[in-house]
């Protein structure tokens, strides 16, 4: 089958290889290189409950979350399909810890504890687990990573009993600067774009040879290079538990997980269109026979057998709002489910998130079994299939559930293709 996703994030990026695995021929449009970059390069699948208590066995409790949110994406993935996502994403690209079905908990950014179902190795040694000490490493120069704060936020956790206490070392990525970018440390400490590789690792492992306490495990900021080979050096060097945690975006850890699998899309010949998008379809009935894409300024017509559509949400821009308030989908017009408002008054920067009684941001398209775009419990049309962050019903960024959405989605719609 001649099948064209839209989107390049991770949804867009495993459907697209999934459906290759299967032998379609298959083409990614999209206008920019998805929103990996923004993750925290965990694998989130149902964190917290809405008591606000974690979650231990999530894909267990995924059929709790249903029967309590039927409207929810999980209701018609279902949570062998989420599993399965997951399992492939960890088999593919070979940087996380087995999916053992259990949650562990990790640090954030600001040292708050989380749960999440799977973390790249180069995490591991971060879980927080009782008993553990650790050593929160900031460096002057990379200023997203407050290191006294995250030390006290992980000391005071109710989660689990463990000491943490904050260093700030000084090292240098790219003479003269004075504040580095988290892109620019992984380069240095990978050695490339002309800054210096093995200097970099061996001021980091120098400036935390003196600080560091027996028993320790040693948190650094997740920008230890795009590939790990970084981070197995510091980690061998200093012989002590040394572990990322997340940063802010630009994720490290977000990119890697992209690069494997845009590296995979290549050798599998998976066309990728960057800076491209669709603008309008031509329809034979209930089926989508041709999308409109446009690249460089020119509109070209693609004859399609089915459309994987993984081009996100509201925050991506394939679902909108226009000045009259409306608030809709981009390329089909799909019917949209919303969500009721958890805070009635709840604000963003940008304005109001509750209009007309719904929350803007829970808001997408609803789904059958097969990935199918419902309107009035009925497919709108027949070989379109919707994943990733389009499906409404859900707040993945609350309950912790985006990657576990994203891959048991694309595993449902390939599914469905297979059995066409």
């Amino acid at each position: 089958m001649r099948i064209i996703v839209i989107g390049a994030g991770l949804a867009g990026l495993a459907s697209a290889l999934m459906l290759r695995e299967d032998g379609h021929d298959v083409d990614i449009v999209t206008r920019g290189i998805g929103g990996l970059g923004l993750s925290s390069g965990t694998l989130d699948v149902y964190g917290w409950h809405s008591d606000g208590q974690p979650i231990k066995e999530p894909y267990a409790a995924i059929d709790q979350l249903v029967k309590e949110q039927p409207e929810h994406p999980y209701a018609t993935i279902g949570a062998d399909a989420v599993r399965e996502g997951v399992d492939w994403l960890c088999e593919r690209t070979g940087l996380f810890t087995q999916n053992s079905g259990t949650n562990v908990l990790i640090p954030t950014a600001i040292g708050a504890v989380r749960p999440t179902a799977c973390v790249q190795n180069t995490m591991l040694p971060a879980l927080v687990e009782d008993g553990k000490k650790y050593l929160v490493a900031g460096i002057k120069q990379f200023r997203d990573f407050p290191a006294q704060l995250i030390a006290d936020n992980i000391a005071r956790t109710p989660l689990a009993q463990v000491e943490a206490r904050a260093v700030t070392i000084d090292v240098q990525a790219r003479r003269p600067e004075a504040d580095s970018t988290g892109t620019t440390f992984a380069r240095a400490l990978d050695g490339t774009a002309g800054l210096d590789g093995p200097g970099t690792r061996d001021a980091i492992v120098e400036a935390l040879r003196s600080e560091m306490r027996e028993g320790e495990t040693v948190l650094l900021p997740a920008i230890l290079g795009f590939s790990t080979d970084a981070y197995n050096e510091i980690a061998e060097e200093l012989g002590a538990p040394v572990a990322e945690i997340p940063v802010p975006p630009p994720s490290i850890p977000g990119r890697r997980i992209n690069d494997a699998l845009t590296e995979e899309t290549r050798k599998k010949r998976v066309d990728i269109s960057l800076n491209a998008q669709v603008v309008g379809f031509e329809a034979d009935g209930s089926r989508v026979s041709a999308l409109k894409v446009q690249r460089a300024g020119r509109i070209t017509t693609e004859k399609v057998d089915a459309v994987v559509y993984a081009g996100g949400g509201l925050e991506s821009g394939t679902i909108e709002r226009d000045s009259y308030g409306h608030i809709g989908e981009r390329i089909f017009d799909l019917p949209l489910i919303f969500m009721d408002p958890e805070d009635e008054d709840a604000r963003t920067v940008t304005g109001a998130v509750v209009v007309d009684g719904k929350d803007i941001f829970g808001c997408g398209v609803k789904v059958d079994a097969q990935m199918l775009p419902l309107a009035e419990g009925k497919p709108v049309y027949d070989n379109l299939h919707c994943v990733g962050s389009l499906l409404g019903g859900a707040r993945p960024w609350t309950e912790k559930s985006g990657e576990g959405i994203a891959l048991g989605s694309a595993v449902a719609a390939t599914r469905a293709l297979k059995k066409n």
